[in-house]
């Protein structure tokens, strides 16, 4: 579980020098491309993202199930 913690600070860390907010749908979709096998729900997954970005001070649009 901390290597997925790990996944998912890095992930942030790179979106926000670039974006202004994050997408909970292509975070989702951009770790499960890295780790197929994760070992948590899509919606708990998002939840982690969430928690991440906004210790980061960035906004989070809440699209998981979007499109």
């Amino acid at each position: 579980m901390r290597e997925l913690e790990n996944l998912i600070e890095q992930y942030i860390n790179i979106r926000r020098r670039r974006h202004s907010f994050i997408s909970t749908g292509l975070a989702v979709k951009a770790l499960k491309q890295i780790v197929p096998t994760c070992p948590v729900s899509d919606s708990d997954l998002a939840n982690m993202i969430a928690d991440r970005a906004i210790d980061h001070d960035l906004p989070v649009s809440f699209d998981l199930n979007a499109g």
